[in-house]
């Protein structure tokens, strides 16, 4: 899931699905640190116009050092007409103001204690936040992009074994640029296909923090843990054993290198087979950056899980 600093913007960030833009005014604004381990924290953030709150989309982007603090254009139309709030973080050694991802600033030495570990961690307390802050009854969905899809199956697989109250209210999971195969084997694909390879290989084994981080947004204790862990298909499949009530909505461009289509398709037929999950694919032409096509179904999608 990794490539170029330039590429891993392009591939995970705020390129297409994620771009940040001039943000409208939101009538209520929210701001709260989530734990992610005893010295980590994530900077929350949580908006919204209607009020009693229904539905909170809990919004995981992709990894690197730009700021989430934003709106996605996607969820615009739907907070002007529905009763929803839209919660989303920063990782650990990153915050801007909310609206100005711009205005980010970093701590180095904070972000390259960052894992995908501390990302459930922070997800978990966002949820945990969203009914404190909006009540027991309120639907909690998962919005994830790239990484923000493994930390959506992560976290709802945990829930579901360690907080079922929380894991029931989890209503649907809308998630693109989905990644699928062992960490390791998207870290080495994306590897053989660029320039520099051999010299991110390098800094990888010497943890290079200073070469990492510029070229790949993330350090060695993120890229050991996420080898370390199952990969997206494994989730799906401990998840379908577990029945969940939640709907599943993935969105995946047949051009996407980054995170390859076929083992979405695999996905889809095995779900088909035997997963027996509630699963939608909406399959689009373009890569992992999405298309305004795409992001105006997105859009639609939001609007018809929140209508009821």
């Amino acid at each position: 899931m990794l490539r170029s600093a330039r590429g891993l913007v392009m591939m995970l960030l705020t390129c297409g699905w994620l771009a940040p833009g001039c943000g409208p005014h939101y009538e209520h604004l929210v701001e709260r640190s989530l734990p992610a381990s005893v010295e980590l924290a994530c900077p929350g953030y949580v908006v919204w116009n209607q009020e009693p709150v229904r539905d909170v989309f809990v919004v995981m982007n992709g990894s690197g050092t730009l700021s989430n603090a934003f709106v996605h254009p996607t969820f615009e139309r739907v907070l002007e007409t529905r009763p929803i709030a839209y919660l989303t973080y920063d990782k650990p050694g990153i915050r801007a103001p909310f609206g100005d991802p711009g205005a980010v600033q970093r701590d180095p030495a904070l972000f390259q204690q960052y894992t995908l570990g501390h990302g459930v961690e922070c997800a978990t307390h966002a949820l945990r936040w969203a009914r404190e802050q909006f009540g027991d009854a309120v639907r909690l969905h998962l919005r994830g992009h790239s990484e923000g899809t493994l930390v959506a199956l992560y976290t709802y697989d945990a829930l579901l074994e360690r907080d079922p109250a929380t894991g029931a209210r989890i209503a649907s999971l809308v998630l693109s640029g989905l990644a699928l195969e062992p960490f390791a084997d998207i870290l080495e694909h994306q590897l053989a296909t660029m320039p520099d390879g051999d010299r991110l290989r390098e800094a990888l084994a010497s943890c290079d923090a200073r070469v990492l981080a510029a070229n790949l947004g993330v350090s060695c204790a993120y890229v050991d843990d996420a080898t370390r862990r199952p990969s997206g298909r494994a989730m799906f499949e401990r998840l379908a054993a577990r029945t969940p009530a939640a709907q599943f909505h993935v969105f995946h461009g047949i051009q996407d290198w980054n995170t390859p289509v076929q083992p979405v398709r695999d996905l889809e037929a095995w779900n088909a087979a035997e997963g027996h999950l509630d699963m939608t694919f909406h399959y689009y032409a373009g890569g992992h950056a999405g298309s305004p096509a795409v992001r105006a179904e997105l859009a639609r999608l939001l609007s018809a899980i929140t209508s009821n």
